[in-house]
């Protein structure tokens, strides 16, 4: 629990299309795990009611959500976007003043570890 950075992104379907919603999932994280082997988590939760979801995302470091966050701009923002629109972000860790600076138009909440184990 070192110099990971981790959050979990809330946000609301734009799309009464299941099948968009699910190709895009499918998509992304097929990309992450074949290209960012610096992202230790990438899982995306749908909500009983298939109006909202929940995506974690947890990375080596602040450089690697960095990393991550430029691939997301260059590649699937706008197609992201017609799909999700963001509601919120809780942001665990200590993250370094550039990865909140590239947050801040989400305006996350940060929570920082007290205590406690992964493994």
């Amino acid at each position: 629990m070192n110099n990971e950075v981790s959050w979990i992104l809330t946000a609301r379907l734009a799309t009464a299309e299941p099948k968009v919603f699910e190709g895009l999932m499918v998509e992304m994280v097929k990309s992450v795990q074949q290209m960012q082997g610096d992202t230790t988590a990438y899982v995306w939760y749908l909500c009983e009611d298939g109006q909202s979801c929940e995506i974690f995302t947890s990375f080596k470091d602040s450089n690697s959500a960095l990393l991550h966050l430029t691939w997301f701009s260059n590649t699937y923002a706008k197609q992201f976007m017609d799909t999700l629109h963001p509601t919120g972000m809780t942001v665990y860790g200590k993250p370094t003043q550039e990865l909140r600076n590239a947050l801040a138009s989400l305006s996350p909440r940060y929570v920082q570890t007290v205590g406690g184990f992964a493994r």
